[in-house]
């Protein structure tokens, strides 16, 4: 809650990585403008010849959002207590996440860049501050991860998120075969945005999982029963807790955009979950 008098519309919220949300507008600041731009790609060229130049490797970067907001204090005391707010909110010495109650399903992670507080001569006001959040990513990310359930009672997803519209979406699987949906608007691959991979079952000699769009195949050279547990996070094989490189070979599973057709090989009697948020 705010300890004055003045509140405004929640417009964004600032959540910490133990969980904390902060409303900017029932904290007492005015949100002016929040306004995250397109991607922030390098291009990397090569020129051939004189009159052409080719594309040789394009990297999305972090990108750069401004908000700017007002804070109007019931007297000068009040305004210092503002501005120690201001500081524990966008303390930087760890990533946040911002989130526009426009998009609410949608988060950026975010540090600042160093801003100014000058309070107005004679007047219970700070100045416009205008502050410059680095979005790590690039990317803004679903708030939700493919573990929570597609419904509309579940009010975590939103339009714009490429979800196909009369179309079951589920993220675990008992089968052989199956179709896992990456919506977001790139490739999930391991070493930028690893899926974590969650198996249990029986497994005489080896496991295979293939991800036929993509060509990839993941062994784990082991046998496991129906109460052992495996997780795949990016390179890492995790059995029952620990870490088990050293039977795997060594490969990896990335999720192309749209749809990824998958195979199971070796087990039985087995269920598979994927667990990634998407980004936009």
């Amino acid at each position: 809650m705010s300890w004055h008098e003045h509140k405004y519309p929640s417009t964004i919220l600032i959540q910490r990585q133990d969980g904390t949300i902060y409303d900017l507008g029932e904290m007492g600041f005015r949100v002016i403008s929040f306004n995250p731009p397109g991607m922030n790609y390098a291009h990397t060229w090569q020129q051939i010849g004189k009159y052409k130049a080719l594309l040789t490797a394009s990297q999305a970067q972090q990108a750069t959002i401004p908000l700017v907001l007002d804070a109007i204090g019931n007297d000068n005391y009040d305004i210092e207590l503002q501005r120690l707010a201001l500081r524990k909110i966008f303390n930087s010495d760890e990533y946040f996440y911002v989130i526009s109650m426009r998009t609410p399903y949608l988060r950026w992670k975010c540090v600042t860049e160093p801003f100014d507080m000058t309070q107005l001569d004679n007047y219970h006001k700070l100045k416009s501050v205008s502050i410059t959040l680095d979005a790590i990513d690039g990317f803004a990310e679903s708030t939700a991860t493919t573990q929570t359930q597609f419904t509309y009672d579940s009010e975590s997803w939103g339009l714009g998120e490429n979800l196909p519209n009369g179309v079951d979406i589920p993220y675990t699987f008992t089968t052989p075969s199956f179709k896992v949906y990456n919506a977001s608007n790139i490739p999930l691959r391991t070493e930028e945005h690893p899926v974590t991979i969650a198996f249990s079952g029986t497994v005489t000699s080896a496991l295979h999982i293939r991800n036929l769009t993509t060509g990839q195949e993941f062994i784990l050279n082991r046998s496991l029963s129906s109460s052992d547990s495996l997780i795949i996070v990016g390179l890492v094989p995790i059995v029952n807790g620990s870490q088990d490189y050293g039977d795997s070979n060594h490969a990896y599973l990335d999720l192309a955009k749209g749809w990824n057709e998958f195979q199971i090989t070796g087990a039985t009697n087995f269920t598979i979950s994927f667990d990634t948020h998407f980004y936009y």
